[in-house]
């Protein structure tokens, strides 16, 4: 995150209940990604209801007007922010805004979805140690998140791997800002990259991967903490990516998370060699329906050998002539059987 202008600081720094009525609509008229992202079309057909997504930061003040209700229980100090940058990722997630009519303050992305706060930075304005990053993402997994926005850069380690690692195989959508090289290098991660309000990307992509995502990630207002706003850092885009997804899912929530991101990067509008997330034509393109799994009795391999074939080949309960290519050989063999059986019988009463 980054400090406020002195002009845009001095509306904005006093919390959101004792504003006055027009401070509201500078922060919904400053959110410039909103027409960027098409999101009053967008959310006529999804807002993200039915998702969880994990912000894995500093945690989320839960008594932000424009997140009321948006989040869940998290893990111990997770419902608590020290730094304010999981409060403004959150914003640009699943914000709903406020007023009668919620057109006042932060709308995210994907105000239908809700958040599942994760703490793993303990010091404020400091990356944090990755190995509590991948204690963030197992808890994550385990509370049942189907995506996870990860705005913070670490340094690597094997556990933060295996960690990733897990959750892509489990199907959860692991979303990093590629504005660090890690966690957004590691494979399975989808990593957002930043774009300034002409839609172009101005710093080269941290991992060194070219699969990134661009969506709108610099001057980006959101929600701070004590019911406050500022202006979001770079970070910001894997919120906003996270959010895209969240919508993507819920629309179609047969998908799996490997078609979410196929869906969205096919979708991308392609500026200066790098893929814009253009969210509006993904919802339009579709995806497919996953096919449907056998079931057990069809899955099953059919009985072999002599028995089955003798009751169950649809030529036997046939008038094909060629019934009888199954069948005599089967009574011979019972013929020869039962001969060989008398004669040895034989043998033993003359013995």
């Amino acid at each position: 995150m980054v400090l406020l202008t002195a002009a845009v600081a001095s509306v904005l720094a006093v919390p959101a209940p004792a504003q006055a009525a027009a401070e509201p609509d500078l922060v919904r008229n400053l959110q410039w990604q909103i027409s960027a992202l098409q999101l009053t079309e967008v959310h006529k057909r999804s807002t993200g209801v039915g998702m969880v997504v994990a912000v894995v930061d500093s945690g989320v003040d839960p008594l932000h007007p424009d997140l009321t209700g948006q989040l869940l229980q998290g893990p111990e100090g997770a419902n608590a922010d020290i730094d304010g940058r999981g409060t403004g990722l959150a914003g640009l997630v699943a914000g709903h805004g406020h007023g009668t009519l919620r057109d006042q303050g932060v709308l995210g992305v994907a105000p239908g979805a809700k958040i599942l706060p994760v703490a793993f930075a303990p010091v404020p304005f400091e990356n944090g140690d990755a190995d509590r990053m991948a204690t963030g993402i197992e808890l994550a997994m385990n509370r049942g998140a189907q995506i996870i926005c990860l705005g913070r850069g670490v340094a690597p380690s094997e556990r933060l791997d295996f960690a990733i690692e897990v959750a892509v195989e489990k199907g959860v959508l692991v979303v990093a800002a590629d504005t660090a090289p890690w966690p957004a290098s590691y494979p399975g991660v989808l990593s957002a990259l930043p774009a300034d309000r002409s839609g172009i990307v101005r710093v080269a992509a941290a991992s060194g991967r070219t699969t990134g995502l661009a969506v709108p990630g610099v001057d980006l207002m959101t929600t701070d903490r004590a019911s406050g706003y500022r202006i979001a850092d770079t970070s910001s885009a894997a919120a906003v990516l996270s959010g895209a997804a969240a919508v993507l899912w819920a629309a179609y929530p047969e998908a799996k998370a490997a078609q979410i991101t196929e869906a969205l990067r096919k979708s991308a509008t392609n500026r200066e060699g790098i893929n814009s997330v253009n969210l509006l034509a993904a919802l339009n393109a579709g995806i497919p329906k996953p096919s449907p799994t056998p079931s057990a009795a069809s899955a099953a391999p059919k009985p072999t050998g002599t028995k089955a074939l003798a009751f169950n080949d649809p030529l036997v309960h046939s008038r094909d002539w060629r019934r009888w290519l199954v069948v005599l050989p089967l009574i011979g063999f019972m013929v020869a059987l039962a001969a060989w059986a008398y004669y040895a019988a034989k043998r033993r009463e003359a013995v």
